[in-house]
Order: C-alpha cells, then sequence, then structure tokens
C-alpha cells in the first residue's frame, strides 16, 4: 500500500443552524504519500462554497477488515476521516468521508515517483466534468466535456458546456505553469469570448509520461473538479 497517490472528491457537508440544516458544495484534491508504519504525508486544495483552503498535512493509516483503510488526517482547520477501499493489488480506489455531516466520496490514482514537468502532458486529453455555479438563486449545476491539445504547457482546446441549462460550444487557450520541483501548478485558460478561468491543477505523472491531470477551479463562482485524461 505505500505510494503516492492523486485523490480528487466532490459532495456537500451538512450543518445544522437551529431547527433547520444546509448542505454546502464541496471539492478537493489532494497528493498523498502512504509511508512505511502506516504514516501518511501531504498536500491538500479544498473549496467549501465559494472559500478555498489548502494545507500540508501529516495522518495516520490503519488496515481493518475487508480491504478496508482508515484514514485520520491532521489538517489546520481539524481533523479528517475516511474509510477507503483497496483493489486487488492493495491500492486505494475510492474512499468515503467519514466526518458527521459530510457526505463526499473521493477517486484514487497512482503517481510515479519522482517531480513532473508540463511536458509531460503533450498531446491529446480529454474530460468529462460536473460541477456548480453561484448565482442569484444560489448554486446551479454545470456540465463540460473538452478536448485539448498540449505542447509543453500550453493548452489550446474545445469544451462543449451547460450551465444551468444553457448550452454553448467555445474554443480556448491556457497556459500550466508548475511549482518548482512539484506535481502541483496553476493552470489560466481564456476562451474565445475573453472569459478567464483559473484552476490548480495537480499533474497525474506515471512511468511512461503523464496520465493526465486534476483540476479544481479557483473562480469562487464555478465550483468545478476534473479527472483530464491523456490519450
Amino acid at each position: 500500500m505505500q505510494g503516492r497517490y492523486a485523490v480528487m472528491g466532490m459532495g456537500v457537508e451538512q450543518s445544522a443552524r437551529g431547527s433547520a440544516s444546509t448542505a454546502t458544495p464541496t471539492a478537493h484534491l489532494l497528493e498523498e504519500r502512504w509511508l512505511a508504519g502506516g504514516a501518511l504525508r501531504g498536500t491538500l486544495v479544498e473549496r467549501r462554497g465559494r472559500t478555498e483552503q489548502s494545507a500540508s498535512y501529516s495522518g495516520r493509516s490503519t488496515l481493518k477488515s475487508s480491504c478496508v483503510v482508515e484514514l485520520e488526517r491532521q489538517l489546520p482547520w481539524g481533523t479528517e476521516r475516511s474509510e477507503v477501499l483497496l483493489d486487488g493489488r492493495g491500492r486505494p480506489l475510492y474512499s468515503l468521508n467519514r466526518n458527521a455531516g459530510s457526505v463526499i466520496t473521493s477517486r484514487w490514482l497512482p503517481m510515479a515517483p519522482g517531480v513532473c514537468q508540463a511536458a509531460d502532458l503533450n498531446g491529446l486529453v480529454l474530460s468529462s466534468q460536473v460541477g456548480l455555479s453561484w448565482g442569484p438563486g444560489g448554486w446551479t449545476p454545470n456540465a463540460v466535456v473538452q478536448r485539448e491539445q498540449w505542447s509543453n504547457g500550453n493548452v489550446q482546446g474545445l469544451a462543449l458546456s451547460s450551465y444551468g441549462g444553457v448550452g454553448e460550444t467555445v474554443g480556448y487557450t491556457g497556459r500550466l505553469n508548475l511549482d518548482a520541483g512539484s506535481c502541483w501548478g496553476s493552470l489560466r485558460e481564456r476562451d474565445s469570448k475573453g472569459v478567464d478561468y483559473n484552476y490548480r491543477a495537480l499533474i497525474v505523472n506515471g512511468r511512461n509520461g503523464a496520465r493526465g491531470y486534476l483540476y479544481l477551479q479557483n473562480d469562487l463562482n464555478d465550483l468545478t473538479a476534473g479527472w483530464l485524461v491523456r490519450d
């Protein structure tokens, strides 16, 4: 089970206020290392509604029965507990947040050792994603499918989207700038209508180039997390 993993999760956080309860949409990206003896080390970027927070953290993993691992992460804002299912090779695949009031599932992807380069994404990348957009009436659903061509950190793409049931097709360009010595980076895109989109991105590196990348949108009126798969 030791190794490095990229994790993407989405769901809601339920909270009680008086006699009523509210559900805040939530999404996160993690890069997590499972170390010898059950220790965890990781980096988290999280959206809760229209706010964003990030942190490095430590924690513990405990193997339970039926190929389930219990995770406990010590974050600056509190302890987060999850349970993850292992596949036939002992790797994490899907997890469920176990904090009270949380309805959040996550998908896990194995990463190879080492740092990443923007050129690892060179070629064709495709995605299908769903998210939420904030407006006068609250949160409304959006869905986007994308086809991208990458070259040394530059991207040119086509997006088919529906925001609250209003569809459009638009081209866009962008640039990924990686953090030094990391697989994390900042991605900024601008579509043909002049609208900017900003993301925190995590390249999912493999033995023979990137498998693709995860991203979490920084624009506070759009809560979108995506897994973009390299062809």
